[in-house]
């Protein structure tokens, strides 16, 4: 640990020269070493590739003739007629019988003599209680047995075999109730499916195909294991054997349609030839490497260390937060490159340090003037048609304070354009907007204003509470359905801020619905556009905190600094 901690700890140009010793003095061995485990490795690896490969074309050879055999076996447990006679025990006797010999019989009579691999078939009944015909019995006679019990498991045709015997069985399910009605048996002639194929194999590599317990399913070109070595046999990957006195590399690979492994044994002096040539060009390689890499360390070694020791001493500056140096190199190289990306980066971070927040403020004052701009007309309409409606009820007193209210609310929201409006004019805007709104609502919500008047000496950012107003109104009280709605507005100095409270007895909301509307944005002028707008004017600090409880209500605490425009310029 000690010599690690020192050797990392040594100048860059400390660790070039230790380095280049090392490779001066150790040249021969060190790559040696390597040349040797390395062209062993490669041989190692084609070999490996070739055997894969080669038990690869073994399996999928395995496994298409098996599958080829499942097409019948399917053909059989899908068949309606198969199916109906399983799921039904209660037929007659005699609907059965003719079920089985105009129907099902002639099937498995015609399967087994166009197949040809096929030398029995058998229905095992779960709920039949004798035997029906050739091909069909009560299943209590096998019912202790594995591959019975297991094949009920199992949604798939499952390969076994068992005392010299191949065979295939599946399940038949009741589709009514999805239950199993009985277990579909296969014999098969083993030598006809394998027979012509086992031949093939490459000369000199061996087959043994194993089941799960590792007991022999086929053997071919391969010494005789007893069963220490069987059970010995790995079921993935490779491995190692050895059948009399020789030495064989295992490929084991699972064999698809079937539980059963096929362990493909290739001699493993196969690939032992030939290293000594690869180890003798090896060694001449060693010697042109030491000429070139003295040549290399003689030439590069210093233009290196000057161009890393440069860029090291830039960067170090603008660590200590000088951000006005100026970062260039003359050379072509990838040290003067990152040198040049550097200066380039740091040009780029100082330019927009000096524009993001001037186009920030240009971007909400834009956002700001197109909103006022296009104030949706529909609240002005529906105005104006209560008004309608009003005249032709009541007397011209009430229309002219309504007119009067939605005149104030309109101009204070518009306020010449400007962003800066004094809390006194807010305060109006939103108390003309509420007026407006118990007005459309026939006044079914009750209101309360509590306000210090000492607030309306300094301004604030203009439609702030009007959105949140809206909110209380549409999500909350109109919403409720029991019992009388309250809306409650206050504005009160606390120490050098301003804070203002919205609180509504509406439905309140979920702590997931208050985070979404400070954090994604509306489909109008929401509340993520009033916080985003308060925080970029008076900072991090000031902004828009949520209490709700749902059922219950919600307050809404809006907390700005004490400000005015003209002396804060």
């Amino acid at each position: 640990m000690t010599l690690l901690k020192f050797i990392r700890n040594l100048r860059l140009r400390q660790k070039l020269l230790l380095s280049y010793v090392i490779v001066i003095f150790l040249p021969t061995i060190v790559l040696g070493l390597y040349a040797y485990h390395n062209s062993k490795s490669s041989l190692e690896s084609q070999f490996l590739q070739s055997a894969d490969n080669e038990a690869k074309k073994v399996t999928l050879e395995i496994s298409y003739r098996l599958q080829r055999q499942d097409v019948s076996i399917k053909s059989i447990v899908f068949h309606p007629t198969v199916i109906e006679m399983m799921s039904n025990p209660n037929l007659d006797l005699y609907t059965q019988l003719m079920m089985l010999n105009d129907k099902i019989e002639p099937i498995f009579f015609n399967l087994m003599y166009m197949v040809r691999d096929m030398n029995e078939i058998m229905l095992y009944s779960e709920s039949h209680q004798s035997e029906i015909g050739n091909f069909m019995t009560p299943s209590s006679a096998i019912k202790e047995k594995d591959w019975y019990l297991e094949t009920k498991g199992s949604d798939t045709t499952k390969w076994w075999f068992e005392d010299g015997e191949l065979f295939a069985t599946r399940v038949i399910y009741n589709i009514e109730f999805r239950t199993v009605s009985a277990v579909l048996y296969v014999r098969f002639d083993y030598h006809k499916i394998f027979g012509d194929f086992i031949g093939r194999v490459n000369g000199g590599n061996g087959i043994i195909i194993t089941d799960r317990q590792n007991r022999p399913v086929l053997s071919e070109h391969a010494g005789q294991m007893d069963d220490v070595q069987l059970q010995s046999l790995s079921r993935k990957g490779t491995s190692n054997a050895k059948l009399d006195g020789e030495s064989y590399l295992v490929v084991n690979k699972d064999i698809p349609q079937t539980d059963w492994i096929l362990h493909y044994l290739v001699p493993d002096n196969q690939y032992k030839t030939g290293i000594g040539n690869i180890l003798s060009a090896t060694g001449i390689i060693v010697l042109i490497c030491m000429v070139f890499l003295s040549i290399i360390i003689f030439l590069f070694s210093e233009t290196l260390l000057k161009g890393i020791e440069k860029l090291n001493t830039k960067m170090k500056m603008v660590e200590d937060g000088d951000l006005t140096i100026v970062v260039s190199a003359n050379s072509k190289d990838e040290i003067g490159q990152l040198t040049n990306r550097f200066g380039s980066m740091l040009k780029q971070i100082n330019q927009l340090i000096s524009e993001v927040y001037q186009t920030k403020i240009t971007q909400k004052s834009a956002e700001l003037k197109a909103l006022q701009a296009q104030i949706n007309p529909h609240f002005l309409y529906n105005s104006l048609s209560l008004i309608n409606s009003k005249a032709l009820r009541i007397d011209a007193q009430e229309i002219s304070d309504l007119v009067n209210q939605l005149s104030s609310y309109y101009r204070t929201t518009l306020n010449k354009g400007k962003q800066i409006i004094s809390i006194q004019d807010e305060w109006t805007n939103v108390q003309a907007y509420i007026h407006i709104q118990l007005a459309m609502h026939n006044k079914r919500f009750d209101v309360e204003f509590d306000v210090d008047d000492k607030v309306f000496q300094f301004e604030m950012i203009h439609l702030i509470l009007q959105p949140i107003v809206e909110n209380s109104i549409m999500h909350g009280i109109d919403l409720k359905r029991e019992g009388r709605g309250k809306l409650i507005l206050r504005a009160s100095l606390d120490g050098e801020d301003i804070v203002f409270v919205v609180e509504d007895n509406g439905v309140g909301m979920e702590p997931y619905k208050i985070k979404r509307i400070l954090e994604h944005e509306s489909a109008g002028y929401g509340i993520k556009n009033v916080q985003e707008r308060l925080q970029l004017l008076f900072g991090s600090e000031y902004g828009i905190l949520i209490h709700s409880q749902s059922g219950i209500g919600t307050s809404v605490i809006v907390r700005i600094p004490q400000y005015r425009h003209i002396s804060d310029q």
